[in-house]
């Protein structure tokens, strides 16, 4: 298994002027009634907004997705083994993006002979840990656009 700390990239969003803007794009947006086109649209995101008001409240706060898909790079040649790469998005940017292969942050990889997905929780620990500390505690960034 490889992990990739997350508070790290995270923290380099609010010190690089191309995405600084951009971190309070979801609170920002005009939002069309019966359309969804952004995370921030969608009725999960106003029930989280409104089971935790204390998060909600500050539009700087990152809001992240997590996904992961495994494939078996080997397959042709008859070897059993897969690959199994977990990404996190932050969706407090604009939908054009929060979908480019520069914001999708590869966390984690998990290798070997055998499927993980009976394990995965085992192998998301550190990201677990990580994303524990942001949501009790928070770090600070400096916050290029606010000086």
């Amino acid at each position: 298994m490889y992990y990739f700390p997350l508070i790290l990239r995270l923290k380099r969003l609010y010190a690089s002027h191309a995405t600084t803007a951009d971190i309070t794009w979801h609170h920002e947006h005009i939002k069309e009634d019966g359309v969804m086109r952004h995370p921030s649209d969608s009725e999960a995101w106003k029930n989280f907004n409104e089971s935790h008001p204390f998060f909600a409240d500050e539009p700087r706060n990152i809001r992240v997705g997590l996904c992961t898909d495994g494939f078996q790079p080997f397959i042709q040649f008859g070897r059993k083994y897969s690959s199994w790469p977990v990404i996190v998005t932050p969706y407090n940017l604009p939908l054009e993006m929060c979908m480019k292969e520069a914001y999708m942050f590869l966390t984690v990889i998990v290798h070997g002979p055998n499927n993980p997905k009976h394990k995965i929780d085992i192998y998301l620990q550190p990201l677990i840990k990580e994303l524990t500390l942001l949501w009790e505690t928070g770090v600070e960034a400096f916050n290029i656009s606010k000086k």
